[in-house]
């Protein structure tokens, strides 16, 4: 029906129909689109009462343990200090709030709505109009405030409630029909809440994942200078398994670690984490690289699930003679790169770790001139694709020859950007991660 044919009472319904509309798609993207969850949670209690008018605003979320209680602390927009502490120490099953955020309501009693909210105009008449019973546990706080308007309405995610938003204003009968958007709000606001939780709960994650295989700053070995460059995810599901180590291992040397799990998320983010203390402890027992890379294989191919592998570069230094000792196990070559020269450490390619127990691994050496760099890469780099051509070893050459400066900080930087930047972005790539590691002067 045209909306001219309406008569006027039908079209002001329509326009506060699409006003509340618009209103709440407004809110929600408004939400979703928060920079973390404490700025969508505060997002959500400061629109609630400016868009009600109301003095006092309070968000709480109950704990995930079943044993319907609070979380310590919410977020409080206009209540007045004493009574936002308070609300802070109430147990949830001493109020209405905890009442609506559990779901224990009863929808025949009138302040009660069919979606699960409180609401309420007139509550110093609560006690004189209903018993006990009917109230159910209801501290007199509120009362003590003068709140005449109450409104409490249960933040949903998915199928289940996971706070409330409790309104309070002195004014009688101050919400009129506003709740109706306010609860349709509250229904849409938990999934994004919890999102927006999860996220941080998994960045934080993500941050101790990488603090374990990938720290930003790397160890500080006497007599070496290095310089790291690497791909960090930004979700779980991409979380890779590269890792690096550098260990001091006194006059045995020093010790570089390049690896990478296959898989990925946190499993592969799990072993490669076992794979990197592993090669640590058995390197410091047994500092040569084929001597203690059999003994870890034997360890990681009882730890590992069945199918997963680790590849790995492990190049010694001695950092006297400039000795370079390497044994590879599924991994690429690293590269020895001096002022007049770029070559490929020429070095028996053994099988990966944790494949098969009782395997004898071979190693070469070669000379890494004073001013030199040792760089070592995860295959993410050298895999790097656009349009069917890999960026490969060749183009890990060709940044290189480029650079100016062989400083290992810049080097390092120089070839993951030249990597990332050649990956066609469309594509789901690997991680990257590249370490240049240069000696000392003797």
């Amino acid at each position: 029906m045209p909306l001219w044919l309406y008569g006027a009472s039908d079209r002001s319904k329509i326009d506060r129909t699409m006003n509340d509309l618009l209103e709440l798609t407004t809110t929600i993207e408004g939400l979703n689109q928060a920079g973390s969850f404490t700025d969508a949670a505060e997002c959500l209690t400061r629109w609630a009462r400016v868009f009600t008018g109301c003095e006092s605003a309070i968000l709480r979320l109950l704990q995930e343990d079943g044993n319907c209680s609070w979380l310590p602390g919410c977020v409080v927009d206009g209540a007045p200090n004493a009574f936002a502490r308070d609300e802070t120490v109430v147990g949830c099953d001493e109020c209405i709030c905890g009442r609506v955020a559990t779901g224990a309501v009863d929808r025949s009693l009138p302040f009660f709505t069919e979606g699960g909210s409180f609401s309420w105009g007139r509550v110093s008449s609560l006690t004189r109009d209903f018993n006990a019973e009917q109230l159910g546990p209801l501290r007199g706080r509120c009362m003590e405030e003068l709140f005449e308007s109450l409104a409490v309405f249960p933040l949903r995610a998915g199928a289940a409630t996971v706070g409330s938003l409790h309104l309070a204003d002195r004014r009688p009968d101050w919400f009129g029909q506003k709740w109706r958007v306010v609860e349709a709000v509250c229904r849409l606001a938990g999934d994004t809440l919890m999102r927006h939780q999860r996220r941080e709960r998994e960045q934080a994650v993500l941050r101790a994942i990488e603090t374990a295989l990938l720290p930003s700053v790397p160890p500080v070995v006497e007599d070496v200078e290095v310089g790291v460059s690497f791909t960090s995810a930004t979700e779980m599901a991409r979380v890779g398994g590269d890792f690096y180590d550098l260990l001091d291992l006194g006059e045995s040397g020093a010790l570089v670690l390049v690896g990478d799990v296959s898989g990925k998320g946190v499993e592969a983010a799990g072993i490669a984490a076992r794979a990197r203390y592993t090669l640590a402890a058995h390197a410091n027992l047994t500092p040569h690289p084929a001597a203690f890379v059999s003994a870890a294989n034997e360890s990681l191919a009882r730890l590992l699930p069945s199918g997963r592998f680790v590849a790995l570069a492990a190049c010694l230094i001695d950092r006297r003679s400039g000795r370079v000792t390497t044994c590879l196990a599924g991994h690429p070559n690293p590269l020895l790169v001096s002022a007049s020269s770029i070559n490929e450490i020429d070095a028996p390619h053994n099988p990966p770790l944790g494949l098969f127990p009782r395997l004898e691994f071979e190693t070469a050496s070669h000379d890494l001139e004073p001013d030199g760099l040792l760089l070592a890469y995860t295959d993410g780099v050298t895999d790097s694709c656009r349009g069917g051509l890999f960026f490969g070893q060749e183009g890990i050459v060709r940044t290189i020859e480029k650079e100016q400066e062989r400083d290992p900080r810049r080097l390092a930087e120089a070839v993951w950007a030249a990597a990332t930047e050649f990956d066609d972005a469309s594509r789901i790539s690997d991680d990257r991660l590249v370490l240049a590691v240069r000696r000392a002067d003797p």
